[in-house]
């Protein structure tokens, strides 16, 4: 019996862990979310199936949340400083890091059989908190494609 309960809690605390270290772009997309100032769009497959036919740049995004939130205070930029630096980005390749004079700007993206499956944009400055969550299937091909034409 104890080594029944012993394997139980083992296995609860190694699947907590592992979801408690892909979670930490969630809970750094909800503590923003709840910010009393905080500005949200969601787009969800729905929203972005009536926008593809006008925007070929569009293909294989299957939902976008956007959060900003001007004028946080220091307390929260601290909060959201150590949320940051501390999450360990398990599955995410880190494309872009960039830690300056109180502003952070991380770009992460998620790759699954040769598709983009997840790309986060974190910028948190002195006062701002902004962040972008693209999912889907992204061809990379695609996304270089968006890039040369913008650049």
């Amino acid at each position: 019996m104890k080594t029944k309960i012993l394997i139980l809690a083992l296995a609860a605390f190694c699947s907590f862990s592992s979801i408690s270290a892909s979670n930490c772009i969630d809970n750094l997309f909800n503590t923003a979310s709840r910010m009393p100032n905080a500005e949200k769009v969601n787009l969800n497959s729905f929203v972005l199936g009536l926008l593809k036919p006008f925007s070929s740049e569009l293909k294989g995004i299957k939902s976008m949340s956007i959060i900003d939130a001007e004028n946080i205070s220091s307390k929260d930029y601290t909060r959201f400083e150590k949320i940051i630096t501390q999450c360990d980005s398990n599955g995410y390749e880190t494309v872009t890091s960039s830690n300056e004079e109180n502003e952070i700007v991380r770009i992460l993206m998620k790759i699954e059989k040769e598709k983009i499956r997840e790309i986060v944009i974190i910028s948190l400055e002195e006062n701002e908190i902004s962040l972008i969550r693209i999912k889907g299937k992204i061809d990379p091909n695609q996304m270089q494609n968006i890039i040369e034409d913008n650049a």
